[in-house]
Order: C-alpha cells, then structure tokens, then sequence
C-alpha cells in the first residue's frame, strides 16, 4: 500500500476507505494512515464488531489518532437488508453515548458533540462516498 499512498495519498481525486476485520489493527496501522494521508478514510466496525461494544472500541481506538472527520461514519450492505434499520439505529446510539461520555470528560462542549452526532449519522458517509 505504500507506493499507492505515496502516489495518490494526498491526491484529492482519490479516496481510499479502508476496512478490517482485525480489530487491532484500527489503532496500530489504520488510523496513523488516516491521520497523515488525506486521501485514506476509515471505514466503520462491521463484521465482528459490528455490536454495541465493538463501536465502541472502535471509537477509542481510531479518534485519537485519526480524528472523527477522517472516518468514513456507517454504511451498510445488502447481505442482511432487513437488519439495516437497527444497525444504523445502533451505530447512532453508540454515537451520541461516546460523545456524551466526551462532553462529560470534558473534552468536548456540547454544541460540539450536537454538531459530531450529525456528522456520525450522515454526513461523514456523504462526504466519504461523494454523495450529495
């Protein structure tokens, strides 16, 4: 992957969302490249961690390196359609928990964490898949 993000990493015609299903690897790898390439987005827990406490997880583990605006929020896929609704529901929920918990910390105002929950829902994936 270095000689494509060496090429194109800070290319704003490319976007590249990256996934994994090693959770390990948010921390250590994904979000130090989403964090320095801005073309590299980060793509949402899915799979194993597709769950309360592995968006969780997620949150801590990729915010502090890379930042919430260089995640691409939720997306989903049609392999289970009727689960969509609660999926995204959860996503949503976990959302406003983990940014409360930042405002209760006080590492953010609460005008802050209204504005990021937008962002979680729906506008970080407009943005991430260009669409408008």
């Amino acid at each position: 992957m270095r000689p494509l993000l060496n090429a194109y990493g800070a290319d704003p015609r490319f976007r590249l969302i990256l996934f994994t299903l090693d959770e390990s690897s948010y921390s250590r790898e994904l979000a130090p490249l989403a964090g320095y390439y801005p073309a590299v987005l980060l793509g949402p827990p899915w799979w194993f961690h597709d769950s309360v406490y592995g968006m969780r997880r997620y949150f801590d583990q990729v915010v502090e390196t890379a930042g919430l605006y260089n995640t691409a929020g939720f997306n989903d896929d049609t392999r289970a359609f009727a689960s969509i609704p609660a999926r995204h529901d959860v996503w949503r929920r976990v959302s406003c928990d983990w940014l409360a918990g930042q405002v209760v910390e006080g590492l953010l105002a609460e005008d802050e964490a209204y504005d990021l929950a937008y962002e979680l829902a729906v506008g970080l994936a407009k943005r991430a898949y260009r669409v408008t």
